[in-house]
C-alpha cells in the first residue's frame, strides 16, 4: 500500500475514534473547521525525518498522527518557524489527545482555542513585521 493511502487510512480510522458520528460542525486538533476548501490532512508529531534517522518506522500511524485541516496543517508548519516553543506545544497537544483515545473533552478544546488564539496572534504580528 502506497504512503499516501495509508496516510488516508488513519485519517478514517482517527475520524471514527475521536468523532464518531459527529458530522458537522467538525474542528480540526487546531480549532479549524473542516470545509470543503479545509479538507483533514495528516500531521506527524514526531517528524518522518526524525523517525528515519532514528531508525524507526516512519509510517503514518494514529499514536503519532494529528488530525488537522490543510489550513492549520499550513499554519502550524509556519509556527514551527515563528515560534518552536508554541509548535512543541501543540504537539505536546495532540499527544495528549491521542492518549485519551477519543473525542476531546470542553478543558482540551479550551486550550485549543487558547493556542489558536496565540498563533493566530504572532501570524498577524509576523505579517506587519514584514510590510
Amino acid at each position: 500500500m502506497n504512503y499516501g493511502k495509508i496516510k488516508r487510512l488513519v485519517l478514517k480510522n482517527m475520524l471514527k475514534i475521536y468523532y464518531g458520528e459527529k458530522k458537522s460542525p467538525r474542528y480540526d486538533w487546531m480549532g479549524y473547521l473542516i470545509t470543503d476548501t479545509n479538507k483533514p490532512s495528516y500531521h506527524h508529531i514526531v517528524k518522518r525525518e526524525e523517525l528515519i534517522k532514528n531508525g524507526d518506522d516512519a509510517i503514518a500511524t494514529i499514536e503519532n498522527g494529528a488530525y488537522l485541516g490543510t489550513t492549520s496543517h499550513e499554519i502550524l508548519h509556519r509556527i514551527e518557524q515563528l515560534d518552536h516553543e508554541l509548535y512543541e506545544c501543540w504537539n505536546d497537544l495532540f499527544l495528549m489527545i491521542n492518549r485519551m483515545n477519543t473525542f476531546p473533552v470542553d478543558h482540551v478544546w479550551e486550550l485549543i482555542f487558547q493556542l489558536k488564539s496565540i498563533t493566530e496572534d504572532i501570524i498577524s504580528n509576523n505579517k506587519t513585521k514584514k510590510l
